[in-house]
């Protein structure tokens, strides 16, 4: 079924201005009052120039006006759209991987992986697979689900699995990822463990910023 927003974008993307807004000046959710009375404004001055013309209404203005509100919502109603795509995608793939980590533990029973392993060196490796497999979740948050939270990811790590055309698209809030504190600037300290005493060029730097 054809949702009516879609309806709505296809009709603005062809610029078909009437059809666009006769369904959007109903809608009822992501719309304001004052935006549906422009909407229904903007139509009504498309179906009935005249009458409108006659009781001083100025036509271009008032379909100019209904056209920016729902080229607007045609717009948010494609990134929306756009964003929800992108979940679910990444989301599908965590899992796809989730599926491949939990397999890696029954490597010993492929001759190919366990062959001349003793049953010390099998140990050893079933520890360092359970570590791999356990950073590996935590980076790419594998046990987190839509819709609770959405995956975030490095600007340049999206790069490598996402289009750009879609990239671009994507609101800033998916793609950035929370920013780690910056680290404290370590001062530079002389062998004995003291702190290393500023250059005379320092000096005459800070005399000269106070004679100012």
């Amino acid at each position: 079924m054809i949702k009516k927003s879609d309806i709505v974008r296809d009709a603005v993307r062809e610029r078909d201005w009437k059809k666009a807004l006769r369904i959007a000046k109903d809608f009822r959710i992501g719309v304001t009052r004052e935006q549906r009375s422009k909407m229904a404004r903007a139509y009504e001055c498309i179906v009935h120039p005249e009458f409108y013309r006659q009781i001083g209404i100025g036509i271009p203005e008032a379909i100019e006006q209904g056209k920016e509100v729902v080229k607007e919502y045609a717009e948010s109603a494609r990134r929306k759209n756009i964003m929800m795509k992108w979940d679910v995608k990444h989301d599908k793939a965590k899992g796809i991987i989730d599926t491949f980590l939990e397999s890696a533990v029954g490597w010993r029973d492929r001759e190919n992986l366990s062959a001349g392993l003793t049953d010390e060196d099998k140990e050893l490796v079933d520890a360092e697979v359970a570590l791999m497999i356990a950073s590996i979740r935590k980076r790419y948050k594998l046990q987190e689900r839509l819709p609770e939270q959405a995956a975030r990811i490095q600007p340049e790590e999206a790069e490598a699995v996402i289009p750009a055309e879609e990239l671009e698209e994507m609101p800033p809030e998916l793609v950035s990822a929370a920013k780690e504190p910056e680290k404290p600037k370590r001062t530079r300290k002389a062998s004995n463990g003291e702190k290393k005493a500023p250059s005379k060029r320092k000096k005459k730097e800070v005399q000269e910023e106070g004679q100012a």
